[in-house]
C-alpha cells in the first residue's frame, strides 16, 4: 500500500497525525515534495530525520522547492529498487528526479522540483537555490529512463504538473516554465495509472489521471 501526501514543509508532528491508519511495516509514505526538512541543516532537523528514518515502513520523498539543495546535494547516491536515492536516515529515503522504482510490484516515475513564485524576495543560497529548477541533463535521464521502460509506468509522482493542469490552479498567472512543457511531452507520451503532484496547495482530483494533493492522504493499492 502506498500513501499519497503533500506538502510538510519540517511539521512533522502534524505531518505524523495525517490519516495513516494501519499502516504496516511493509507499506510506504510518499511525501510529493516539500518535505523541508532540509533548510539551516541544525539540529532539530536532523532529529527529525532521524525521527522519520526510524519508522519500520519507508517514508520515500520527492524535492519541491522549500529544501536547501545545498544540503539535500551532499547526501550520496546510491541505487534502490531500480532507481537512483538519497538514503537521509534509514528508511527516509529521496527519490530523485527522472527515476523508475519498482516499488511492491509497481512501476514509478518520479520528479520533484519546480520553480517559486516568489523567489525574487528569497535570498540566492539561504532562501532559495537554483536547482530548485531541474536541470537539462536530469529531464534528458527521466526520457531515458521513460523510453526503457516502453512509456509505461504505474504511478508518476511529481511537484509540478503539466502546463494545461498548472493554469487550473494558477488562473491568473498564464505562463510556464521548462518543467511544464516537459511534463506536458510525458502526459501525452507515457501510459500510467494515476499521476500524482503535490505543488498547489490543494487536494483535489482533476481527472481520473491527474489528482493534486496537499495535506490529506491518497491511499493507493
Amino acid at each position: 500500500m502506498f500513501y499519497i501526501t503533500g506538502d510538510v514543509h519540517a511539521d512533522i508532528n502534524g505531518f505524523l497525525k495525517r490519516n495513516f491508519k494501519r499502516i504496516k511495516p511493509t507499506d510506504s509514505i510518499i511525501i510529493c515534495g516539500d518535505l523541508g526538512l532540509f533548510w539551516d541543516g541544525g539540529e532539530a532537523e536532523k532529529k527529525n530525520a532521524k525521527k522519520l528514518g526510524s519508522n519500520k515502513y519507508y517514508t520515500l520523498f520527492i524535492d519541491g522547492v522549500h529544501e536547501n539543495f545545498n544540503i539535500l546535494d551532499s547526501y550520496p547516491v546510491t541505487e534502490w529498487n531500480g532507481g537512483k536515492v538519497q538514503i537521509i536516515n534509514n528508511n527516509l529515503i529521496h527519490l530523485m528526479r527522472g527515476q523508475v522504482y519498482n516499488i511492491d510490484g509497481k512501476k514509478i516515475f518520479t520528479f520533484g522540483g519546480g520553480e517559486s513564485p516568489d523567489k525574487d524576495l528569497r535570498i540566492e543560497g539561504r532562501t532559495w537555490w537554483e536547482q530548485e529548477l531541474p536541470s537539462l541533463s536530469e529531464m534528458e535521464g527521466g526520457m531515458r529512463n521513460l523510453l526503457a521502460n516502453d512509456w509505461k509506468v504505474d504511478y508518476i509522482f511529481t511537484y509540478e504538473a503539466p502546463s494545461n493542469i498548472r493554469h487550473i490552479f494558477d488562473n491568473k498567472d498564464n505562463s510556464t516554465n521548462s518543467l511544464n512543457v516537459y511534463f506536458d511531452y510525458i502526459n501525452e507520451k507515457c501510459k500510467f495509472e494515476k499521476w500524482i503532484f503535490g505543488n498547489y496547495h490543494k487536494n483535489k482530483r482533476v481527472s481520473h489521471l491527474h489528482e493534486a494533493i496537499y495535506n490529506g492522504v491518497i491511499k493507493l493499492e
